[in-house]
C-alpha cells in the first residue's frame, strides 16, 4: 500500500476512535448514563470537563514525545488510552469512576492530533499536507457516525457500546505501529521548545480564537443530546438521529483544504463560526421539536470539524519546523476553552435553564467571526 494512503487511512481511523468514540460519544451517552448513575446537570458539566482537561494535558505531552521519539509512540499511547478509558467507563458505578474513565479516554485525542500532524510532515509532500491533514481530521465525523448505531442497537446500551469502542481502539494499534514513523527526525536545524513555539507572535491570534471557539463548541458537544431531550422535548430515537446527522456532516471537513484554496482561509473560517452559532440560537428559542433541527445540527457538526481543520492547518503552517507543537498550541487552547465552556454552560444550564445559556454561547461564535486567524485572508 502506498505510504501516503496508508498514513491517511491510519490517521483517519485513529481520529475516528479517539475523537468520535472516546470523546464525543459521551454527549450522546449522557442522558442514559444519568438514568443509571444519577447526578445533577452541574456535576455533568464537571465530569464532561474531565475529558477536556485530559486533552489539554496530553496534547502538551504529545508534542514533546513526537519531537523526541517520533509520531509512533504518542499515537500508540492514544489508542491504548482510548481503550483503557472506555473500558473503565463500561465498568463505572459512580460519578467518580465516570470522571476517571473520561479523563483517561480524553488523553487519547490529545495524544493523537499532534503525533499525526508530525507523521504527515515527515511522510507527505509539503504541497499535499493541508489536504491530508484535513482528511485525517474529518475522522471525527466517521467515529460519531459509527457510534450512533452501536449505542442504539447493541444489547447492554451504553456500557456494551463502551466495550465495543474500546476494542476498536485496540485494533488501531496494529496500523499505527506498522505505518507511522518512529525515531527523532534530524533536520539539521536547532529545534525550538514547545514553550518557544507557544510564544510565537503568529500563534497569538490563533490561540485566542481557539480558546473562545472551544468554549462555544462545548455547548453542543457536551450537552447537545441533553438539551434536545429536556429543553426541546425530542424523544430518544430522534435525538440519536440528530446526533448521527451532526457527526455525519463532520465528514464535510475533508473539503476544508480545497475550500481554503478556492475561497480563502478567512472566508471558510467565518462560515464555520456561523455554522456553529446558528444551531445554538435555534435551539435556544425552540422549546419544541422542529424539522429545522435536522439541517441545523448538520451545520453544527460540519462547522466544528471545518473549524478544527482550519486551526490544524494554521497551527502546522505557523510552526513548520515543529508542526506537532504548532498543532498542539491550537488544539490545546481549543480544549482549554472546552473545559471552561463545559463548566460554565453546566452552571448556566442549572441556574437559568437552557435558552439563555445557548444564546450566550451562540454569541461567542458570532463574535469570533470578527477575529480571523489570518490578516491577509489566505
Amino acid at each position: 500500500m502506498k505510504a501516503s494512503v496508508a498514513l491517511g487511512m491510519t490517521g483517519f481511523s485513529l481520529i475516528a476512535v479517539t475523537y468520535g468514540m472516546a470523546r464525543f460519544s459521551w454527549g450522546l451517552m449522557l442522558p442514559a448514563v444519568m438514568r443509571d448513575i444519577p447526578f445533577s446537570p452541574r456535576l455533568a458539566g464537571v465530569i464532561s470537563a474531565c475529558s477536556f482537561a485530559a486533552y489539554c494535558l496530553s496534547i502538551i505531552c504529545a508534542s514533546v514525545l513526537a519531537e523526541r521519539f517520533g509520531p509512533r509512540l504518542p499515537a500508540a499511547a492514544a489508542a491504548f488510552c482510548a481503550a483503557a478509558g472506555l473500558l473503565l467507563l463500561a465498568l463505572s458505578f459512580s460519578p467518580g469512576m465516570l470522571a476517571a474513565g473520561l479523563f483517561i479516554a480524553g488523553l487519547s485525542s490529545g495524544l493523537a492530533s499532534p503525533s499525526l500532524a508530525a507523521a504527515v510532515s515527515r511522510v507527505i509532500a509539503e504541497s499535499r499536507q493541508p489536504l491530508v491533514n484535513t482528511i485525517i481530521n474529518a475522522g471525527t465525523g466517521a467515529g460519531i457516525i459509527l457510534s450512533v448505531p452501536v449505542l442504539l442497537f447493541l444489547p447492554g446500551a451504553w456500557r456494551m457500546a463502551c466495550v465495543v469502542f474500546g476494542l476498536a481502539a485496540l485494533a488501531c494499534l496494529v496500523p499505527v505501529i506498522r505505518y507511522l514513523p518512529s525515531g527523532c527526525q534530524n533536520i539539521g536545524t536547532e529545534k525550538k521548545s514547545w514553550r518557544e513555539t507557544l510564544l510565537r507572535r503568529q500563534l497569538a491570534r490563533l490561540a485566542i480564537i481557539a480558546f473562545v471557539s472551544g468554549m462555544a463548541s462545548a455547548a453542543w458537544w457536551s450537552f447537545g443530546p441533553d438539551v434536545l431531550r429536556h429543553h426541546s422535548g425530542v424523544d430518544e430515537k430522534i435525538t440519536s438521529l440528530l446526533w448521527l446527522i451532526s457527526g455525519g456532516a463532520g465528514i464535510l471537513g475533508v473539503l476544508t483544504g480545497p475550500a481554503v484554496a478556492y475561497t480563502g482561509l478567512n472566508q471558510v473560517y467565518r462560515i464555520s463560526q456561523l455554522c456553529m452559532a446558528a444551531p445554538l440560537m435555534l435551539l435556544a428559542f425552540s422549546p419544541g421539536f422542529s424539522w429545522w433541527f435536522f439541517p441545523a445540527v448538520a451545520l453544527c457538526g460540519a462547522g466544528y470539524v471545518t473549524l478544527s481543520g482550519v486551526l490544524l492547518v494554521c497551527g502546522a503552517s505557523a510552526a513548520q519546523d515543529a508542526p506537532a507543537s504548532g498543532v498542539g498550541v491550537a488544539f490545546f487552547m481549543m480544549a482549554a476553552g472546552q473545559v471552561a465552556g463545559s463548566v460554565i454552560f453546566g452552571l448556566l444550564y442549572a441556574q437559568t435553564e437552557a435558552a439563555p445559556a445557548l444564546a450566550a454561547f451562540s454569541i461567542l461564535s458570532v463574535l469570533m467571526m470578527f477575529l480571523t486567524p489570518s490578516k491577509n485572508g489566505r
